[in-house]
């Protein structure tokens, strides 16, 4: 159950999106929300204002976030938390301390653009706890419905699926696990002719989702699932392309060592780089 969610805010559009998803999603789970600004002096030594003056900025910053959250959903408790420190570092050490933590994101082409989805990928695999990467251009009012979770070949989104089951309850929207798959271009036409058919692969894939969506059915039945595998020579753009009717998207990670710090995994770094809805990263122990 998500009881408190922290929500890392700048001043830029990106983090009041950040801001305006977390209020919304801590409305429907009864949540409290902890607005947190860090002062990074790599960032601000160059500006020419005086310490005490970038720290008044920043409190006024906070005010009035805190004011358009009250505005946004008044029966969400607020709170706001001026920190001074490494961006990054600042974040993850917070983050021990709540249940959720959400992020703004650019998504585009350019690398400064990228940057916003690399730190979310980043603080998601320094914490255990659950990181939400919002778009910069995400509104309630033209989001999609449903959660989807992008099922790994392994057993590392095993927390998210837990993760997702526990949203879609208190949510009330169903539930659809995804599992893409497919060879590039240059090797299916190999395998076939090798006697490989690919949609005895794609069957398989199916079955196996279809034999997980009963059992998650038979311990859930009070939420609605699915499961679909989607076949694409890029698994990562078929799912991005995939989860785009929808209005989350969650995904699992097992990287919480300091290789996998440096080292991303390939699938989930890839969607945050490419973020088209609220994405939603799951440490798996």
């Amino acid at each position: 159950m998500i009881e408190k969610v922290l929500v890392g805010i700048d001043g830029s559009e990106r983090g009041a999106r950040a801001q305006a998803w977390a209020v919304n999603f801590a409305n429907h789970e009864s949540a409290a929300v902890t607005l947190m600004l860090v002062i990074d002096a790599r960032f601000t030594r160059n500006s020419g204002m005086p310490h005490e003056q970038i720290r008044a900025v920043a409190e006024e910053v906070l005010a009035e976030a805190k004011e358009q959250a009250h505005r946004q959903c008044p029966s969400v408790p607020v709170e706001v938390k001026l920190v001074e420190g490494r961006l990054l570092e600042a974040i993850a050490d917070e983050a021990e301390d709540y249940d959720l933590v959400v992020l703004g994101s650019h998504h585009g082409g350019s690398v400064g653009e990228s940057i916003g989805g690399a730190k979310g990928l980043r603080i998601a695999v320094s914490t255990t706890t659950p990181t939400a990467v919002i778009p910069v251009d995400w509104s309630e009012k033209f989001s999609g419905r449903g959660i989807v979770v992008g099922l790994a070949p392994d057993d590392s989104s095993d927390s998210a699926v837990a993760f997702a089951l526990e949203m879609a309850r208190e949510t009330k929207e169903p539930l659809e696990l995804v599992s893409t798959w497919g060879l590039p271009a240059f090797l299916s036409k190999p395998a076939k002719a090798m006697g490989g058919e690919l949609t005895d692969i794609g069957r398989q894939y199916q079955q196996r989702i279809d034999a997980l969506v009963a059992q998650l059915k038979e311990a859930n039945p009070d939420i609605e699932i699915s499961g679909q595998a989607v076949e694409g020579e890029s698994p990562t753009r078929a799912l991005i392309d995939y989860s785009k009717g929808f209005g989350t998207l969650v995904l699992g990670t097992r990287t919480t060592s300091a290789l996998g710090r440096a080292l991303f995994g390939s699938l989930t770094h890839s969607v945050l780089m490419n973020l088209t809805i609220p994405t939603i990263v799951v440490s798996q122990p």
